[in-house]
């Protein structure tokens, strides 16, 4: 029901380092994707295991995991993300990132994308709209290009929200702070199916 419910049209509206020192609080879950048994509900598309969860959307559509087993409103989640091959590294076709915030009825979140060009931003989608919480630019210190491993992380406390690339500040705001879900989302280009890579997941506590 929950994936139904967001795949029924609000990520369609969506544009375009070590997790262990990245992530600062509590650990409250982390994976490292050794295997497909752990507690991810996600679409067709996604594939878990060999330390990695690869995301392969067909073209012009995405895939989403979620964490279904805890709502959270305050947190500190980092995962690392491998970009894929893109005809259009910075047009915002191939995207991936993280989700949080996700409630449902109605369906509302947050996304911090990034591209395999190395832009940067967060949108948030209520009610089918989508609102833009934090610019998209690039940042040189994020590492650019098929292939290439960055560590994000995004912290919440409070309604402040932080998002950070290899454990650099690039962008903080005020959200509309609520318990909701946290997930991993790629989307591949139109005309190209792109394959995302997301490793070393961890979710802590906000210290």
């Amino acid at each position: 029901m929950l994936l139904k419910t967001i795949l029924g049209g609000a990520f369609a509206l969506v544009i375009a380092a070590s997790p262990a020192l990245a992530c600062k609080g509590t650990e409250i879950f982390s994976d490292d994707f050794s295997s497909s048994d752990g507690p991810w509900q996600h679409t067709d598309g996604v594939n878990i295991g060999g330390g990695f969860a690869e995301m392969k959307p067909e073209s012009g559509k995405n895939a989403v995991m979620v964490y279904e087993s805890q709502q959270i409103k305050d947190f500190d989640v980092c995962a690392d993300i491998t970009y894929p091959q893109a005809k259009n590294p910075d047009e915002g076709g191939a995207i991936g990132g993280i989700i949080f915030w996700l409630t449902l009825d109605p369906a509302s979140f947050y996304l911090m994308a990034t591209t395999p060009g190395g832009m940067l931003g967060t949108v948030r989608v209520n009610r089918g709209r989508v609102l833009l919480a934090a610019p998209f630019r690039k940042y040189n210190f994020i590492k650019t290009g098929a292939g290439s491993k960055n560590t994000f992380r995004v912290t919440a406390k409070g309604g402040s929200v932080t998002v950070y690339a290899n454990d650099q500040r690039a962008a903080a705001f005020r959200g509309q702070a609520d318990d909701g879900f946290i997930g991993l989302y790629a989307e591949s280009e139109k005309d190209q199916v792109n394959t995302w890579k997301f490793s070393n997941f961890k979710l802590s506590d906000p210290q």
